[in-house]
């Protein structure tokens, strides 16, 4: 898991990691710049070594660097003892003018400074000097800037290496860690796993640390959804096959019919076949535009439709069914409005409801279609003048293979529940209830939002889709 490619344990323990060589690496720098910083002021430092050379301080040999009485120290008779292995102590007399008559260092032949403090150039480096007059000779006690530097990396290359030799434990320390801190993760992730569809359970979010409770939390909302499309699904899969026996049924029966027929009736029984083929086609057509309007589409071809010319076209595909039930089938008012939508779906919207006034309503009866603007929606009114739908019925004519009571129209119950389903994918809401004229028939209504206020509906329709 570690070596994968898109590892979160890999990725935090390499963040990690290299965080913590950072702060190393910048705890070094910073040590490095403060001593240096530090030894930019070594000019007291040099005064006190002046003053030491001055004062003779003894050293651990119990000799002096510098008498007062101007004597060398024993222990080294040609020249000066230095306080430190890094500085170079002069002692000039008031006759030298070229060389220091002692030296910490012969081979470093630094010019006379003047007194107090002063920088000076030598063999290409840079150096600090103190010079303190003392009598008739001056002590001059110099070190260089380089040596300095050197002494403020060694500092922190020391200080650095405590964090270099732990490296090794840190980078087990932040493995190990990052590995514990993932299992909450791999446990929710193993129990989602476990999520079957037969079995679709939520997951225990209070079980979960704090900062996945609303991981955990998206996935139960995800599982019900789930599960509300697999309930659906089973209900859909167990009417579509209750609703197909019988047809089926009726079909074999009518083969066996057919073929036991004397020949004079094989013409009346072949057109009951075909129609038998027939109502089972459409059922079947039926229940994939069920299909196909819960399902949806990310992908559709949407476009500006015009009611007024979609109605028109609808009316005079179903002129063929209304004469046949000898219905007036006709508009009573148009008004120009236009919709964003699908022209297949909101064709299919409109023939569900104006098939369903035609077939199930008053034969010999009238069915009046309205298209009406208002501020914000287009509201489509198909209205008919039949016996109506028994009030306890009302509620469930949306449902799948739902029939109301005492109509014995030929129909699979699917036009209204398809007809609802197109609808909700385009924001727009689908009514239907008794006349409230004083006379028989049901109002079938859509309201559908106009162009400008339908932007918004499919955006978040796409946002949920996707």
């Amino acid at each position: 898991m570690f070596f994968a490619a898109n590892s979160l344990h890999r990725r935090l323990s390499i963040a990690i990691g290299t965080l913590a060589i950072l702060v190393g690496l910048l705890g070094s720098l910073g040590t490095f710049l403060v001593v240096r910083s530090l030894a930019s002021e070594f000019s007291t430092s040099l005064r006190d070594a002046a003053a030491h050379v001055q004062t003779g301080v003894p050293h651990r040999d119990g000799e002096s660097d510098y008498k007062q009485d101007g004597k060398r120290g024993s222990a080294q008779p040609d020249g000066v003892r230095r306080p430190s292995d890094d500085l170079v102590v002069q002692i000039w007399s008031a006759s030298d003018t070229v060389a220091p008559s002692r030296t910490s260092d012969p081979d470093i032949a630094l010019p006379r400074a003047p007194k107090g403090y002063s920088s000076l150039q030598y063999d290409g480096e840079a150096w600090d000097v103190f010079a303190l007059a003392t009598g008739d000779e001056q002590i001059q006690v110099a070190e260089s800037r380089s040596m300095r530097n050197r002494n403020a990396l060694r500092v922190a290359f020391w200080s650095l290496l405590p964090v270099l030799a732990l490296l090794p434990l840190l980078a087990l320390t932040i493995a190990v860690t990052v590995r514990l801190s993932l299992r909450p993760l791999e446990r929710v992730g193993r129990r989602a796993a476990k999520v079957d569809l037969h079995e679709l359970k939520p997951l225990d979010a209070q079980k979960a640390p704090v900062e996945l409770r609303p991981f955990v939390e998206s996935i139960n909302r995800m599982i019900e959804r789930l599960s509300v499309l697999v309930n659906a699904e089973r209900k859909f899969i167990a009417d579509a096959a209750h609703e197909l026996r019988s047809p089926i049924s009726a079909m074999q029966l009518q083969i066996d019919n057919l073929r036991a027929a004397p020949p004079d009736q094989y013409h009346e029984r072949f057109e009951e076949l075909r129609r038998g083929v027939a109502r089972t086609g459409s059922l079947v057509s039926q229940l994939l535009g069920l299909a196909r309007a819960e399902i949806g589409g990310a992908q559709r071809a949407v476009a500006d439709i015009a009611l007024p010319q979609l109605v028109t076209d609808v009316l005079a595909d179903l002129l063929p069914l209304a004469d046949a039930r000898s219905v007036d089938l006709g508009v009573e008012r148009l008004d120009d409005a236009s919709v964003r939508a699908t022209e297949a779906d909101m064709r299919m919207l409109v023939r569900n409801l104006v098939d369903n006034a035609v077939r199930y309503g008053r034969e010999g009866g009238r069915v009046d279609v309205t298209v009406r603007r208002e501020a914000q929606t287009a509201t489509i009114e198909v209205t008919d003048d039949g016996p109506g739908v028994a009030a306890e019925d009302l509620p469930h004519v949306f449902d799948r293979f739902f029939r109301a009571r005492g109509n014995d129209a030929e129909g699979s119950g699917l036009g209204l529940a398809i007809a609802q389903a197109l609808a909700q994918r385009y924001g727009a809401r689908v009514t239907l209830e008794n006349r409230s004229d004083g006379q028989t028939g049901v109002v079938a209504r859509i309201e559908l939002p106009l162009i400008g206020n339908d932007e918004q509906t499919l955006a978040k329709q796409d946002d949920e889709e996707s």
